[in-house]
């Protein structure tokens, strides 16, 4: 039996493709929009338009740069509408409370 050269061709790319997925890194990997005080100056805006979200900034959590949301108080309503991920970074939900300017 012969074999086409281009479905020889075919056959060799599949089992370089089913050989390549196997050898796939298990942990997920995830692209950063650029570095946190960019992503942060660009979606802070957003964030902020959601009730009980008092500001934002960024922290670590295991060595890693995470995008932080600081809220008066934490609720499920308010933690459904938050992204697990903003820009590429873990959002990371932190009660600050009610924050106040002093007065004049």
């Amino acid at each position: 039996m012969r074999i086409a050269p281009d479905t020889l061709l075919r056959l060799a790319a599949l089992a370089l493709l089913v050989a390549g997925l196997g050898c796939a890194p298990a942990h997920k990997t995830t692209v950063k929009e650029g570095p946190i005080h960019e992503v942060l100056e660009a979606h802070t805006a957003e964030v902020m338009r959601l009730p009980g979200v008092i500001g934002t900034g960024e922290g670590s959590d295991n060595g890693e740069r995470v995008f932080v949301v600081f809220v008066n108080r934490r609720s499920p309503e308010l933690e459904a509408k938050l992204p697990k991920q903003i820009g590429g970074y873990n959002v990371i939900v932190r009660v600050a409370g009610d924050v106040s300017a002093p007065p004049r």
